[in-house]
This record gives structure tokens, C-alpha cells and sequence, in this order.
């Protein structure tokens, strides 16, 4: 009882620091966000043996299947409610160094779409868990993320919102994720606090288990409904 009583306290401190970001966006947008839908994010700051692979990863823009080369863990997103985390990596460098482009996001369905620029993608998130006393808990997640830096709304009003994280097709030798229709996408709101993280943490994803330090938490992930490229 005390284990679940922590939990739930967890979720809902993460839910109220996402509830502050975006809190003007009005009470409708806040209740259409479940606590299996949010990510308490956090660097990492060492890995005992870091990751340098190749994969073969989607763009969420064009659909283009490219090997890319990527090295890691960077980042953990830790699920609120279970063991499942999202694994950070960061890319290395793209044909697309300069390349901006334009999507609009919306949040809920009552919400009015958010127009917003973005670059290449810098980082991919895959599936990982947490590693404990005991099994993980939690249903296993299987999508993989592609990361975009967002540098400006033309609205001049993004919310607060630093990354987006879209649902990308994933091959790894044998192993291929392809992300399911309702595959929901995420954005990165900015903390209005801060949160101390556990310093050491073990995780297991595609390239095996990894001994992480980690550093504070500032950021929150939060699923959007969907998204559009445009021109």
C-alpha cells in the first residue's frame, strides 16, 4: 500500500508541474491528460559503457528510412505511473543541418492548433525499463521517437514547449517497430520546479542493460493528440 501510495503522489506531482505549464491553455486541456500519458524527463550525466551503433530510423516528416549512427543513453523519459522509460540517444549529424520546417500541433481535441518551427531530428527515444528489486511493472511499450528542437512559434506563443517527439519506423538487424496508427505523439514543457532524481539507475532497452547516473529533472513529456507538417 505504501509503494502505490508513492506512486500515485508521483503522478501527481509530475501532473501539477505539467498542469503549471500549460495551466492558460484552460481546465479542458489539463483533464485530457492521463498520468500513463506523462514523462518525467532527466539527463543523463555518465554511462558505464556507453552505446556507438548504427540503426536504421524513419523521418517523421518525409518517411524516409536512414542508417543513422547514434551514441548514448542522453536522456531518460521516466513513465509516472510504471517501469517503462523511454531511452534517449543522440543522432549524429544529419544532411539537414539547417533545414527548418513548419507543423501544427493540437493538444486535445477542444484545443486550437499550435503552429510551431522545427529542425532535424537530433535524438531518437526508444522503448527501455527500469530495472529494480523485482520485474518491471507496466505494460511493454514498443514505439520509437524521433526528437526535433523547436526554435520559434510563428505565433509567437508555443507554450513552453522546448522538443516534439514523433512516432518514427525503427529497424535494428533483425528487430522492426513500425509505429501503430494511434502511436501518440509528445511534447517537452518546461518544469516550474525541480525535481531530484534517484542519482543511479539501471535500464534495459535494445542494446542490453545500462548503468546510469542522472542528473535533476526540469522538463515533463506530454502526449498531444496528433500533428501536421505544412508548408
Amino acid at each position: 500500500m505504501q509503494t502505490k501510495n508513492i506512486v500515485q503522489k508521483k503522478a501527481q506531482d509530475i501532473f501539477l508541474y505539467a498542469a503549471v505549464s500549460i495551466g492558460f491553455l484552460g481546465a479542458t486541456e489539463v483533464r485530457g491528460v492521463d498520468f500513463e500519458e506523462l514523462y518525467n524527463v532527466v539527463s543523463v550525466e555518465s554511462v558505464k559503457k556507453p552505446v556507438e551503433h548504427s540503426i536504421t530510423l524513419g523521418n517523421a516528416q518525409s518517411g524516409r528510412l536512414r542508417t543513422r549512427s547514434l551514441n548514448g543513453p542522453t536522456q531518460l523519459g521516466l513513465s509516472v505511473v510504471s517501469d517503462n522509460c523511454l531511452v534517449g540517444y543522440a543522432l549524429a549529424s544529419s544532411d539537414e543541418t539547417t533545414s527548418r520546417y513548419h507543423i501544427k500541433v493540437w493538444l486535445t481535441k477542444e484545443s486550437i492548433p499550435i503552429e510551431l518551427v522545427v529542425g532535424p531530428a537530433r535524438s531518437a527515444f526508444l522503448p527501455g525499463k527500469l530495472l529494480g528489486d523485482g520485474p518491471p511493472e507496466g505494460d511493454d511499450i514498443t514505439v520509437v521517437y524521433e526528437v526535433r528542437d523547436v526554435f520559434e512559434s510563428p505565433s509567437k506563443s508555443n507554450f513552453g514547449i522546448k522538443q516534439i517527439c514523433l512516432p518514427v519506423e525503427y529497424r535494428h538487424h533483425f528487430e522492426r517497430s513500425v509505429p501503430p496508427l494511434d502511436a501518440k505523439p509528445y511534447v517537452y514543457l518546461e518544469k516550474k520546479g525541480i525535481d531530484q532524481a534517484e542519482p543511479k539507475k539501471s535500464i534495459v532497452d535494445d542494446f542490453g542493460v545500462h548503468s546510469l547516473s542522472c542528473q535533476v529533472s526540469t522538463e515533463v513529456m506530454q502526449s498531444i493528440l496528433k500533428y501536421e507538417f505544412h508548408e
